[in-house]
């Protein structure tokens, strides 16, 4: 080879060299090397004094820049060929072709690195997003958190304690349905409920600690319960009422007690739509809720006692002053009448005929005031709490047996007609002499207000776990505006109508409230009246004795 075609061969190289090495400064342009950031979530003073808010704040740490990508692989590029022409210099080698094989690998392998770094840095950057995130969403329930304990250090009462937690409280632990209970000795009280039908409602307020349902689960615990499926839930609480499977709809349900001072006051129930809301954040601001709640129910329950004991000392005050009234009037009728009848009876002139008649007049009278002095007593007994019941299973044809014995001769005097029915084999639990005071009440003010040839009908009626008694006549009827007095203290319809006080519907209200029942009452006018009440159903032995306090 001469020194022309070594100079030919030389520039052929040098520009095939120059040609390759534009070729690597555009691959490594078209790589796009970005510099990558590392998010460090900061805090920052709000502008509302004792807040402060979360959020990140982007700082440049470069894990590899773009002019510093370009410099090495230019350096690379240029050391190879350097390495390639001193070897190709004077005449070709093999090892050119070697060298640009280094240079093409090194290339390839540099930005494989590059864009794996490139690619871990953005799920580092998601994560961190993520995070700060969380952080967002915790500093905003800790808001809300300060809030709801706010508003339950200002909640006086129970209702209101119960309203704060099922509104606020629901809203700060992101909850979609809730049960708040109070346990009060060896019973549980519903408070309240939200999301959740009437009708199932309805069934919750029958709760006992044997119940088979989480809110009541988690107070036998003694800790906080979840589950973490709708399948679990059913499985678990389908059966125990009927609508209960309705509420297997969510993804989590957590139930914990509420416990003040070593004392437990009631229990809550959450139900979550997420599936997320057993997380660690989570179960802590549900605790931190059940604690304010807990602190907020015990100190309102003592309100309401208080309360209530003011409310009943105002309630006997009143009661006295109502008694002292009727002592002043009511008795005074039938006293003057006694005092009357027996100056009568004292003349030796008087006929026999008509003493006898001066006697009966006497004994009614006093019969009379007897029955206003009971009335009067069981009215303050009532007021004052102090009524016992000697509750045990009685009969219904027992109760109806009574009462055609002492109202039938009452009936036929007054020419109405008295018709009784009722099914063997069914009892109550009830206090048998109370249970004949109520219905004597209701038959003695039906034959009073019945016409003759009138109907008065006595019947009982099973109902599930409870018996219905009716009283029925064909009377006048009541109008609709003295239907809501009916059962109020020292009310009656005919103001001139001085045979009583006033207190026996009253009295046989509380009665029957007493015994766990409730009383109620259908009139139309020219049509007649139905009073009803109802007992709880006998389901103890029949020889088991109790007495109750109202």
């Amino acid at each position: 080879m001469d020194e022309r075609q070594a100079w030919q061969s030389w520039q052929s190289g040098k520009a095939a060299n120059r040609s390759f090495l534009q070729l690597t400064i555009a691959s490594v342009e078209n790589a796009n090397i970005v510099p990558l950031m590392e998010a460090e979530p900061t805090i920052r003073t709000s502008a509302t004094p004792g807040r402060i808010a979360f959020g990140s704040q982007r700082r440049s740490r470069p894990l590899w820049t773009t002019g510093s990508g370009y410099l090495i692989a230019l350096g690379i590029t240029l050391l190879a060929l350097g390495i390639a022409v001193a070897l190709d210099w004077p005449t070709r080698s093999p090892l050119a072709g070697v060298a640009f094989v280094v240079v093409a690998v090194t290339i390839i392998v540099t930005m494989g690195a590059l864009r794996r770094s490139r690619e871990l840095a953005d799920s580092h950057a998601a994560d961190l997003e993520r995070l700060n995130e969380e952080i967002r969403r915790v500093a905003n329930r800790a808001s809300s958190l300060l809030d709801v304990t706010t508003a339950l250090s200002e909640a006086k009462s129970v209702d209101e304690v119960t309203t704060v937690v099922l509104t606020n409280g629901l809203a700060m632990v992101e909850a979609a349905r809730g049960v708040l209970v109070s346990v009060e000795g060896d019973r549980l009280r519903l408070l309240g409920t939200r999301g959740i039908s009437a009708a199932l409602e309805a069934e919750l307020g029958n709760l006992t600690l044997d119940t088979e349902v989480p809110v009541v689960h988690a107070l036998r615990k003694g800790g906080m319960i979840s589950i973490e499926s709708a399948e679990e839930f059913r499985e678990k609480y389908g059966g125990v009422y009927q609508g209960l499977a309705e509420l297997a709809d969510m993804q989590t349900y957590l139930a914990t007690p509420l416990v003040h001072a070593g004392e437990t006051v009631g229990s809550m129930a959450l139900h979550f739509k997420e599936a997320g809301a057993v997380g660690a954040a989570d179960r802590t601001f549900t605790l931190l809720l059940a604690q304010a709640a807990a602190t907020a129910l015990h100190r309102a329950r003592s309100y309401d006692a208080e309360l209530d004991k003011r409310r009943r000392a105002e309630m006997l005050a009143h009661a006295r002053e109502d008694v002292l009234g009727v002592v002043a009037h009511d008795l005074r009728n039938p006293l003057n009448l006694i005092q009357m009848t027996v100056e009568l009876i004292i003349d030796e002139e008087l006929p026999v005929e008509r003493r006898k008649e001066m006697l009966g007049i006497a004994l009614r009278a006093a019969k009379q005031m007897n029955r206003l002095i009971e009335d009067l007593l069981d009215h303050v007994r009532l007021q004052a709490g102090r009524l016992s019941l000697d509750v045990e299973d009685v009969s219904v044809h027992t109760i109806i047996q009574d009462a055609e014995e002492n109202f039938r001769p009452l009936a036929d005097r007054r020419h109405v007609h008295f018709e009784t029915t009722g099914q063997d084999g069914v009892s109550v639990r009830a206090d048998r002499i109370r249970v004949s005071q109520i219905v004597g009440n209701l038959i003695g003010n039906a034959i009073k207000f019945t016409p003759e040839q009138g109907i008065v009908k006595l019947r009982a009626t099973p109902d599930d776990k409870q018996v219905v008694f009716q009283v029925v006549d064909d009377g006048p009827g009541i109008a609709a505006d003295n239907i809501s007095h009916l059962f109020d203290n020292f009310w009656q319809a005919r103001k001139s109508d001085r045979r009583g006080v006033g207190l026996g519907l009253a009295i046989a209200k509380e009665l029957v409230e007493a015994h766990g029942g409730k009383i109620w009452v259908e009139s139309s006018i020219d049509r007649g009246s139905t009073f009803s009440f109802s007992l709880p159903a006998a389901t103890l032995p029949a020889d088991r004795t109790e007495t109750v306090v109202s």
